[in-house]
């Protein structure tokens, strides 16, 4: 293969694994909460978001609960601490359930 070839090509995969990138990223709504409890916590006489960060604190991840579906979070804890158990907005990068967080806001 000539060179100029090969660079072509390089490009052009370089090329789709950026729009491949983007294409992964996504923006979802739903009730921030934790991997254990989803949209049902069980703790009694605590909040949503008491019992959300009292099960972060024992080691479950944060998640997000959109419609019946449960996303657990990747990345940004310190924001997703101060919205627990309320409605908020992740942007992030989607793989499987799992959302690689790049902002996290509060939602209507």
């Amino acid at each position: 293969m000539k060179t100029g070839m090969k660079i072509t090509v390089a490009f052009a995969f370089a090329l789709f694994g950026a729009f491949a990138a983007v294409a992964q990223q996504q923006t979802l709504t739903g009730v921030l909460s934790d991997s254990m409890c989803g949209a049902a916590h069980v703790v009694k006489g605590k909040s949503p978001a008491e019992c959300t960060r009292m099960c972060v604190k024992d080691g479950m991840k944060y998640a997000l609960v959109v419609d019946k579906k449960l996303y657990t979070l990747d990345g940004h804890e310190t924001e997703l601490a101060k919205l627990a158990g309320e409605k908020v907005t992740i942007t992030g990068t989607v793989t499987g359930s799992t959302i690689a967080v790049q902002s996290v806001r509060a939602s209507k």
